[in-house]
């Protein structure tokens, strides 16, 4: 901590000089402002915090320790020297509550201050984002980004054309966990639709459990040998053939769908929709989609409306839409333990802030036991002992699906219990807040009820004094999740501000992460050959099984950083394309296409209409033409990426393929558009008056986020050791293979039964 700094701070706070814009002076007026309109003395680490986030670093606070007015005097040090902020927070309840909550705080400081929420209409939107402070989802500010790419009108844009800085709340779920996320701009345009998925899905009732596999690497499901023999029965056709490509995806889907799918782990069904489930945070995740043709075939599953999400018209992922503000930090309770990525990806320097008070929780080491059945027993045991004592829990459980067969265990037992899932998030702060009280038992998925503090004896801590007195809030995690953040954060919900209280966290020799991870192999000798009751001891172990989440951590990092790679390009041609485009609508630039392509035309329509409504017209048609260009660029990149792991048969770098041939589609992409943008100068010849020429855009667009975690770039490469050539060559005789096998039914080993993992 800057003690210095803080001392001047509080020197100016009682000497009341402190008109100017220092950031000194500008804390010490919100320092007043805090104490004036809230009755808050801020902490000297709250102002430590304030100090790290105008330097644009990444702070950690531990939960409880006033990370939210953190903010606030970081915001108005840079609100009042001339820059807009936006905070951006996990979620809408979280935004609507700290404008609200630190409103007066601006006010009294004479900054302006507003909140944006999914439901606040679009016509108040512009007039939103001139405010100095907006509070918004880091979701809701890229929705409006990709919005105002596909308008044709400058008077519908709304978000800014220039960014100062972002104060990310919870910044290790937006910039790490949900950082490759995209969001996704659709609209209703005309799409090919080779087949009918209700139909597809319910003729895979014929394939049984040898006709299909499941890749653990590439999380895709693939037709046997006795699959594809039953696929070409039932549809009539050679279904590795190029021209069925979409349709054996689609079986692909139906199958993963069906085998692969778990409702009540990776969805809900409500309200007639398939809802995702957040794999960081046990939530509904609204508006996400799983991609490609397995939404469709979730819907299909649960015979409900097969929805159309058009064409993917604009993306960005939340990673790359973090780093369009110039000036960015961020602020959560667990960034010392992903400084590394906060570095790499953002360039963001962490910073540590210690707790107020000491911490007094007390973090049990990891208790392991021999299965699922053992583990979940001495769980039930743990939540009855501290209900007998009125001692309050919080369960943090893995799925949605655990969590309510714990409870119904509970109940059971006599033992009554609040569950906080993706099925009732709307509930989520108010169960959360009551976590505290006397004999409260709150079964939630993952990280719920973030931003909410957990206070002893209830919100008004009326039952304190009792609640310290049998060890205050116990937090039990049912299993080691994948990233020691997670076990991190639900660790962090007791022990507020130097509280007393406990954690717990349970994992068994059959969880998924410890069989994924190879735990039996890593043990040998250590690991039990027979059925143990009671905690497993052996320190080998216990030590290797933590080392599980150490292997996870690596992999899901290596991932990461990978993905990057295959799509920095995709965000300099995004950069490009978007930028031209905003050029063209604001009337900083404009087209000069038909002049120079098409002069003879030109001059023809000039004569016609008037000049400047006709370059305006140029301007918007080209736009519009931007647009189509980008969706196929979009399409390109995605059938590229379905397939480019083939490009380490030679061992070559797929990432530099890929952006290789990225850069080749766009450059050879944009050499058309002067050619497109005659023949829509013909078009307009042929109309009476420029009123007449219609521009081509989506009758209808809508937002939603991909479920996309570039699986598809860890795919196997499928053809080592099938082909010993160069790739060139190796694409020469898979295709003529392909042939083949068209004359011949008896060979099926096709090209694209290659890339759709046919096993032999």
């Amino acid at each position: 901590m800057d003690k210095k700094r803080i001392s001047e701070i509080k020197t100016l706070v009682e000497s009341g000089e402190c008109g100017g814009n220092s950031l000194e002076e500008v804390f010490a007026r919100c320092y007043s402002a805090t104490q004036k309109t809230l009755g808050i003395t801020p902490f000297d680490e709250q102002l430590a915090a304030a100090i790290a986030l105008s330097e644009g670093k990444m702070v950690q606070m531990q939960t409880g320790e006033g990370k939210t007015l953190a903010a606030v005097f970081a915001a108005c040090y840079a609100a009042l020297n001339g820059e807009n902020v936006h905070i951006l927070t996990f979620n809408d309840y979280l935004a609507e509550r700290d404008c609200g909550w630190m409103g007066p705080i601006y006010r009294e400081l004479g900054v302006s201050v507003g909140c944006i929420t999914e439901s606040t209409p679009r016509s108040e939107r512009s007039e939103l984002y001139k405010k100095q402070v907006l509070y918004i989802t880091a979701k809701e500010a890229g929705f409006d980004y990709l919005r105002d790419f596909v308008t044709l009108d400058p008077e519908d844009t709304v978000f800014p054309e220039k960014l100062d800085f972002a104060i990310v709340d919870e910044a290790d779920s937006i910039l790490i966990d949900e950082a490759r996320i995209p969001l996704v701009i659709a609209g209703d345009v005309a799409v090919s639709d080779s087949g009918d998925m209700r139909e597809i899905y319910g003729k895979i009732s014929e394939f049984g459990e040898a006709d299909s596999a499941f890749d653990e690497d590439s999380r895709n499901v693939y037709l046997t040998d006795s699959g594809a023999d039953k696929a070409e029965e039932i549809f009539g056709c050679d279904i590795y053939a190029e021209e069925n490509t979409e349709l054996l995806a689609k079986i692909c889907a139906c199958l993963k769908a069906r085998d692969v799918l778990t409702e009540n782990k990776d969805y809900i069904v409500k309200d007639g929709n398939i809802l995702l489930i957040d794999e960081f945070t046990g939530r509904a995740a609204p508006g996400r989609v799983f991609p490609g043709e397995l939404q469709s075939a979730a819907e299909a599953k649960h015979d409900l409306k097969i929805t159309s999400r058009g064409r993917i018209m604009g993306n960005i992922a939340l990673q790359y839409f973090a780093r369009l503000y110039p000036r960015l930090s961020g602020m959560t309770g667990t960034a010392e333990s992903a400084r590394e990525e906060f570095e790499k990806f953002y360039g963001l320097l962490t910073e540590v802030i210690p707790t107020r008070l000491p911490c007094a929780r007390d973090d049990k080491p990891l208790e392991l036991y021999y299965d699922q059945a053992e583990k979940r027993r001495a769980i039930l045991n743990a939540i009855k002992q501290s209900a007998d004592i009125g001692r309050p829990v919080l369960v943090g459980s893995e799925s949605i699906e655990e969590s309510e067969s714990i409870a119904a265990e509970l109940r059971g037992m006599g033992i009554s219990c609040n569950v906080l899932n993706a099925k009732n998030n709307a509930e989520e702060a108010a169960i959360i807040a009551k976590a505290g009280e006397r004999g409260a038992v709150t079964i939630s998925t993952n990280m719920a009820g973030r931003g909410v503090d957990i206070k002893l004896g209830g919100e008004d801590c009326s039952d304190k004094d009792f609640v310290e007195s049998v060890g205050g809030l116990l937090v039990l995690a049912t299993s080691m999740r994948e990233n020691s953040r997670i076990t991190k954060q639900l660790r962090g919900r007791a022990g507020r501000q130097g509280d007393v209280g406990e954690s717990r966290f349970f994992a068994a020799l059959d969880d998924e992460i410890m069989q994924k991870n190879d735990l039996k192999g890593l043990s040998g000798r250590h690991y039990p050959s027979a059925k143990t009751e009671g905690t497993l001891t052996d320190k080998t172990l216990l030590k290797e099984a933590e080392r599980v989440q150490r292997i996870s951590e690596g992999d899901s990092f290596d991932e990461r950083v990978n993905l990057m790679k295959y799509t920095l390009i995709g965000e300099k041609h995004r950069e490009l394309t978007f930028g031209r485009r905003k050029s063209l609508l604001d009337g900083s630039y404009n087209s000069e296409m038909w002049q120079k392509n098409a002069p003879e035309l030109f001059e023809k329509a000039a004569e016609r209409f008037p000049e400047k409504e006709l370059q305006e017209l140029q301007n918007k048609i080209l736009a519009a033409l931007l647009n189509e260009f980008w969706c196929d660029y979009l399409d390109y990149t995605s059938y590229l990426r379905e397939g480019i792991h083939l490009t380490q048969i030679a061992g070559r770098n797929p990432s530099e393929e890929y952006n290789i041939a990225c850069e080749e589609y766009y450059g050879s992409a944009a050499e058309s558009i002067p050619e497109r943008m005659t023949e829509k100068l013909k078009k307009l010849l042929e109309c009476e008056k420029l009123s007449d020429y219609k521009v081509e855009a989506p009758t209808r667009t809508y937002t939603y986020l991909l479920n996309d975690v570039g699986e598809e770039f860890k795919a196997k490469p499928v053809l080592i050791g099938v082909f010993s050539e160069s790739y060139e060559e190796a694409l020469k005789n898979a295709e003529q293979k392909t042939e083949d096998s068209s004359k011949d039914p008896e060979k099926k080993a096709g090209f694209f039964g290659k890339i759709f993992g046919k096993k032999k």
